[in-house]
C-alpha cells in the first residue's frame, strides 16, 4: 500500500509525463483515430449521355476505364470507374433524373451552387496544359490566369455534361515572371 505522500509523488509524475488518469479509466483513448489514415478514393458524377460521357473523358483528358458494372436493381443504369494518376471518377448514368436546367450557366453561378462544385487536378505546367486542351479541342473557360493571393497559376474547363474542372500550378513553380 502507498502512503499518502507515495501516492502524490505518483500521481504528480504521471501528470508530468502528460498522461491523464483517464487513459487508464478508458483503454479506447489510446487508440488511433480511425479517421488519421483516410485518403480520397473517388467522386461520382451523374450524366444522362454515358456513352459521350466515357468518351469526352478519355479523350480529351486521358482517362482510362478501370471496371464498368450495372446494377440490377437499377435497370437501365450503367456505372464505370475511370481512372489517371490514382484519381477515379465513378461515371454513373442517369438519363431519368438528370435536368439540363441545373447546370450552372457560368462559373459564379457554379460557386454559389451547393454542393461539390468542382474537380481540380494538380499539373506541372499550367500554361502548357492549356496548350494541350486546346489542341484537343476543350474550350477553357478561364484561361491561364495567375492568383496572387492564392499562390496559383490555374485554368478552367467544363466536361461534355457543364462540369466545372481546375487544373492549377502552384506560383512556387514558376519565376516571378508569370503574372
Amino acid at each position: 500500500m502507498f502512503n499518502n505522500v507515495k501516492r502524490l509523488n505518483l500521481i504528480a509524475f504521471i501528470f508530468s509525463l502528460g498522461i491523464s488518469f483517464d487513459v487508464f479509466a478508458n483503454e479506447t483513448t489510446m487508440k488511433p483515430d480511425p479517421l488519421s489514415q483516410m485518403r480520397a478514393e473517388h467522386i461520382m458524377i451523374s450524366t444522362d449521355d454515358y456513352d459521350a460521357t466515357m468518351k469526352w473523358y478519355q479523350e480529351k483528358l486521358g482517362f482510362k476505364i478501370k471496371q464498368e458494372w450495372a446494377v440490377p436493381e437499377f435497370p437501365g443504369v450503367k456505372l464505370a470507374y475511370i481512372e489517371l494518376n490514382g484519381f477515379v471518377i465513378e461515371v454513373v448514368s442517369t438519363p431519368e433524373a438528370f435536368q439540363k436546367e441545373k447546370i450552372p450557366t457560368d462559373l459564379g453561378a457554379s460557386l454559389s451552387d451547393r454542393g461539390y462544385g468542382h474537380l481540380a487536378f494538380l499539373v506541372a505546367d499550367i500554361d502548357a496544359v492549356a496548350i494541350e486542351l486546346q489542341r484537343r479541342e476543350v474550350k477553357l473557360v478561364v484561361p491561364p490566369t495567375s492568383f496572387a493571393d492564392a499562390g496559383r497559376r490555374l485554368i478552367f474547363i467544363q466536361d461534355n455534361n457543364g462540369n466545372y474542372i481546375e487544373f492549377l500550378t502552384p506560383l512556387s513553380a514558376y519565376s516571378t515572371s508569370v503574372k
